[in-house]
């Protein structure tokens, strides 16, 4: 595999804030596509190296940031007034990398939040993507602990304390590799606190917005999601799968799989790493 040939830097997204950027293999000329990575809630873009590289191998210029409030961009830890915030930046960054590669394919690859982010943001540009991949990506709210009495309660909070934690994940519910969960639990530049009432509000009007818009999807996407994941529910994979009306939608379910499939044990996450990189490699326009 491919030493890590690496690039950082930053750009100032509409709000001001400074967004840290990553780019796996900066100094490729002629990509045969773009890939975004898109992470998830709490954690930051440098989780993804393993399967960056792998792509990186497949001539594929692989970049992503950390969304505003994670990891080492700025803004205020796990908080933001408005969930297309997120959606904005992706295209922002996207569009300037694109300014560069005009007419070469672009992939997004969203994990979890990161996930509402791609969907949303594919939603709102069907035809920008050649392809999107979904690895236990949040599609739809909740419905055994999302309640409206939980609803109006979470909104009231969010308007009157809107940091105020109000939800907190497990560690150990990462990954089967304990070693990974260690490594999660240990990174300072993860955010270990509890999920903020407004972040969590803004995600559940995204998550809502989703779910209304899922017979819209016609873009080409693959769905990965672990049925022991205990962060997010694979209910709503199965959901986007089902009313999805795109004619290339592809579905896999890992039996036993944790959240973090792409880091599970081996062999789930090198074969889940394999799977993605192949899908995006038989997309590629000839």
């Amino acid at each position: 595999m491919s030493s890590e040939v690496s690039s950082v830097e930053y750009f100032k997204n509409a709000r001001g804030s400074k967004i840290f950027c990553h780019y796996w293999n900066k100094d490729l000329k002629s990509p045969r596509a773009l890939a975004f990575i898109c992470h998830g809630a709490a954690e930051h873009c440098l989780w993804y190296g393993k399967l960056a590289l792998m792509l990186v191998d497949k001539g594929i210029f692989v970049f992503g940031h950390d969304h505003e409030g994670h990891g080492q961009s700025e803004g205020s830890r796990m908080h933001i007034t408005n969930f297309r915030h997120y959606i904005h930046d992706v295209y922002q960054h996207i569009d300037l990398v694109k300014q560069n590669f005009p007419d070469v394919p672009v992939f997004i690859i969203g994990h979890s939040m990161g996930g509402a982010v791609s969907i949303l943001a594919a939603m709102d540009r069907p035809e920008y993507f050649t392809g999107v991949v979904l690895i236990a990506p949040c599609v739809t709210p909740e419905q055994d602990t999302v309640g409206p009495i939980k609803i109006f309660l979470g909104k009231l909070v969010a308007k009157i304390v809107p940091h105020c934690p109000v939800l907190w994940l497990n560690d150990e519910d990462v990954s089967r590799d304990k070693a990974i969960c260690q490594k999660y639990k240990d990174d300072p530049l993860n955010y270990h606190g509890g999920m903020k009432a407004k972040w969590g509000v803004c995600l559940l009007e995204a998550l809502q917005e989703i779910e209304s818009k899922l017979p819209e999807v016609k873009w080409p996407f693959y769905v990965l999601h672990g049925d022991h994941d205990k962060m997010v529910n694979s209910k709503g994979s199965q959901a986007l799968h089902e009313k999805a009306t795109s004619v290339d939608k592809n579905m896999k379910i890992y039996p036993g799989g944790y959240h973090q499939l792409h880091n599970e044990i081996e062999p789930d996450g090198s074969n889940v790493r394999e799977e993605i990189v192949n899908w995006i490699i038989q997309r590629i326009p000839k």
